[in-house]
């Protein structure tokens, strides 16, 4: 037996105001009024589906205000069979599917000569594989009743049962109640506002101007019913394996979104990765530990002495133009390993400091000692060194193409010899602390000074621009792609909840706790990804081995990079589906039907 006292609903306005509602066992107790009038939504909060009302409810002996959320559930599943106006019925599983469904919630075992019994007394007499859309209204609602008794429940509560039935189901609903209540023992509530139906019922209430009338009752004897202790249900991976079978197509679209995705992301981050590195591998080719500056201008001493302030660096000196009597360029330079990557020949010395000839020096003299006429006065330098044709030489804006290097101190030595005192130069020579620091120094210097050129490091001051321009890109690209992606799985969960939701409010409904459902739900979802990844993989290695790119340390990073999208994108679409969830609750989707 049910009791309810103390009933109060207000939506808008007050629906309801003290009410009182008894269910007596093994009778048919109908709850009539018109739409709107507040009988549903009473209904719904007796069967657990929603918590709207305010009452002092003792379901067979026991406040449901001491009860805890187990304790609810379990009689949602065990003593409450719930058959909805619109949705009865799992739509993604057949006629005979259903029916065991419905049974496995409260038996181990399916008795299969009781459905057929149920089948029978029903008049329902269809195909076990029917389609659950190829059934008519009157014949989902007896499959919906034949399912409650599966469940084999002492509370049967039906909504509005008659509101779209033709005349002739209804009065074959009739015949159906009077076998649920004479021959099954069933105790049922009904929420209608159907005439025929209150013509038979056995207690009658009525919600009218805020009040619930009681119009007709029978002798209520209050007993206590003996709850049977609820088996394990494991039946949920079931549904979700014939949810996932029906939606097959759409969950196909998906893993080959998440194929092409995984691939482009993974691809781009390795891609851009591998790139970079290249890129910065030559930067650290380039690397040295001196630097030469031009201004368009000649350099103040107060600029030598900024620049000479700077952090990192050494050491910077002045250089001036000194060019021979027989054309030869003589150009300092403060650190040999400047020259390190561009020496094409040694000619048999102990150490990399001495004397640079670039190619048209050697074309003209091979590895011959040079003489260099100053004033008729001849200077003889020995070449160490053969710089490679492509070197790019510092030519202090002469045109001249013959360049010998040497040592700064030996420079300086022969510049003062010829009594040059010429102070004014734009060119100058710097020397920095280690060569972690050049590229730093480098940016520095081009950020700083607007009219400095660092002509001779243009090339490595390019590769920084494509660096930062590959980081940029980089960077864009994966912004694009995740806004793709979480606008994708946005309306793919959107589209996925608005299909489940019927299915949702069946599960709950019946027992099925929200954490086991969230779990299930989990666990399909997780098994989507497990193809794309594989596939995704394979055609990222075969990517990388037509590149050239192909290395174990390649494959393993693309693998990290694979997995952690994967898990980014899942994590992303969870919480998209609880976000969904949490909008659209139970009692949106029942006050929607």
């Amino acid at each position: 037996m049910l009791s309810l006292k103390n009933i109060n609903l207000t939506f808008d306005r007050e629906l309801i105001k003290n009410g009182e509602l008894y269910v007596p066992n093994e009778q048919l107790t109908v709850l009539f009024g018109p739409s709107g009038s507040g009988k549903s939504s009473l209904l719904y909060d007796m069967a657990f589906l929603t918590k709207q009302i305010q009452m002092d409810y003792i379901f067979d002996g026991i406040d449901v205000h001491t009860l805890s959320q187990d304790e609810i559930k379990d009689i949602q599943k065990n003593q409450i069979a719930f058959v909805f106006q619109n949705i009865p019925l799992f739509d993604s599983m057949n006629l005979m599917e259903n029916i065991r469904f419905f049974s496995s919630l409260t038996h181990d075992e399916f008795d299969e000569d009781q459905a057929r019994q149920y089948l029978t007394d029903l008049e329902l007499y269809l195909d076990d594989q029917t389609p659950i859309e190829h059934l008519s209204g009157g014949e989902r609602q007896r499959l919906a009743i034949i399912c409650a008794l599966m469940k084999d429940t002492p509370y049967i509560f039906m909504d509005e049962p008659t509101a779209y039935l033709d005349e002739d189901n209804r009065q074959e609903f009739l015949k159906i109640i009077d076998l649920l209540k004479n021959q099954y023992h069933k105790t049922i509530l009904i929420a209608t506002h159907d005439e025929l139906i209150k013509d038979v019922c056995d207690c009658l209430y009525e919600i009218r101007n805020q009040r619930i009338y009681c119009l007709k009752k029978q002798d209520v004897f209050e007993t206590k019913a003996v709850h049977h202790i609820s088996n394990t249900f494991h039946q949920l991976s079931v549904f979700f394996q014939y949810q996932f079978k029906k939606e097959k197509w759409k969950h196909r679209i998906f893993q080959l979104f998440l194929i092409l995705i995984l691939f482009i992301s993974t691809f781009m981050g390795v891609y851009f990765q591998y790139y970079q590195n290249q890129l910065m591998q030559t930067v650290k080719d380039y690397e040295s530990l001196q630097l030469i500056v031009e201004m368009n201008h000649n350099i103040s001493s107060s600029q030598i002495r900024d620049i000479g302030n700077m952090e990192h660096i050494q050491r910077i000196e002045k250089i001036f133009p000194l060019v021979s009597d027989n054309n030869y360029l003589v150009c300092p330079y403060l650190e040999s390993d400047f020259f390190y990557r561009d020496i094409a020949q040694t000619f048999d010395t102990p150490s990399y400091t001495g004397v640079y000839i670039n190619y048209e020096v050697y074309r003209d003299t091979q590895n011959q000692s040079i003489e260099l006429l100053f004033d008729n006065q001849k200077i003889e330098v020995k070449p160490q060194f053969q710089l490679d044709k492509n070197f790019d030489d510092y030519s202090l804006n002469l045109s001249l193409a013959r360049i010998i290097y040497i040592p700064y101190d030996d420079y300086m030595e022969i510049y003062r010899a010829q009594g040059f005192d010429n102070n004014q130069t734009s060119f100058a020579l710097i020397k920095i602390d280690q060569k972690e620091s050049y590229i730093e120094v480098l940016e520095k210097l081009s950020s700083q000074y607007d009219d400095i050129t660092l002509e001779s490091h243009q090339e490595i001051l390019t590769l920084l621009d494509v660096k930062q321009m590959a980081d940029y890109l980089s960077g864009t690209m994966m912004i694009i792609l995740f806004i793709i992606v979480v606008v994708s799985i946005i309306l793919l969960k959107i589209n996925d909840y608005y299909h489940m939701r019927f299915a949702q409010v069946l599960l709950e409904a019946n027992g099925i706790k929200d954490q086991n459902i969230m779990k299930a739900h989990i666990l399909k979802d997780a098994s989507l990804y497990i193809l794309p990844m594989f596939i995704s993989y394979i055609m990222l290695i075969g990517c990388f081995c037509g590149l050239g790119m192909f290395q174990v340390d390649i494959a393993v990073y693309s693998l990290v990079i694979l997995i952690f999208s994967s898990l980014l994108i899942f994590v992303v679409s969870m919480i998209i589906y609880m976000m969904i969830r949490k909008i659209f609750t139970t009692t949106r989707i029942l006050k929607s039907i």
